[in-house]
């Protein structure tokens, strides 16, 4: 029943007759209508700190959010796009409506970028950031997870879960400040198993970043296992204070 409800699932995400993002009637043979289809591209195309994942000005340009410090613990952080419509809806979609095929969407167009192919070519291993078992068992799934699996079949990249979630955290989507997101996360991951990533060049794998207080969380629960190099991939970047990245 589980793999006939997977294959509905499947189906109804890529033969829908509607978009996936908007809901307006289109093509089934697409999962997007061509004015989603469009938005998302933008999204993609935009630039972005390749050592935080924010956005741009232009490529290569300053960042003026990390100032070309990156995201602590990681040496790079890439991403799809800005949490923003469609991506948002798209990741809504995977999180909350129980549609595993919008995670294989997602994980295709994360490999259709060069720079992200290139990251996880370079990985040893892959780590999606784990759920705790309570709200694992709720959802169903780990959506981190199922990007992850599809990521690792198409490039042959093994996964490792080296961590546990110990702490059933308030969802960060609620906290508004970086101190309360921190606080939040303070020793929610447990290393459970050290071998598996000790010595690899790991990459983290999570759906959305905000201020970044996961990927530190986990970066410090992995700390003691000593892996040879950390960088991290999301499907996206949100910004906690609705500022839509404008720099001024």
């Amino acid at each position: 029943m589980a793999l006939l409800q997977l294959a509905r699932d499947v189906i109804d995400f890529c033969y829908p007759g509607f978009c996936a993002a908007c809901k307006a009637s289109s093509d089934p043979r697409e999962t997007l209508c061509g004015s989603c289809a469009t938005k998302l591209a933008e999204l993609e195309a935009a630039a972005a700190c390749p050592q935080c994942a924010m956005p741009l000005a232009q490529a290569g340009s300053p960042c003026p959010f990390c100032k070309g410090k990156g995201v602590h613990h990681y040496e790079s952080v890439l991403r799809l796009g800005v949490f923003e419509d469609p991506l948002k809806d798209l990741i809504h979609f995977l999180k909350y409506q129980r549609r595993w095929a919008a995670g294989d969407f997602l994980a295709e167009r994360l490999l259709a970028k060069p720079e992200i192919r290139a990251l996880i070519r370079s990985a040893d291993v892959l780590v999606p950031v784990p759920l705790h078992p309570f709200r694992h068992f709720t959802r169903g799934y780990n959506q981190a997870a199922v990007v992850a699996r599809f990521l690792s079949k198409k490039l042959g990249k093994p996964i490792a879960r080296p961590l546990k979630r110990v702490r059933n955290t308030e969802s960060q989507t609620n906290l508004r400040s970086r101190q309360k997101r921190v606080e939040n996360l303070k020793d929610a991951f447990e290393l459970r198993s050290a071998k598996p990533v000790r010595d690899k060049r790991v990459l983290v794998i999570d759906d959305v970043m905000t201020t970044g207080a996961t990927l530190q969380s986990v970066a410090r629960a992995l700390k003691p296992a000593e892996p040879a190099a950390l960088d991290a991939l999301v499907i996206a970047v949100a910004d906690p204070k609705h500022r839509d990245f404008e720099v001024v």
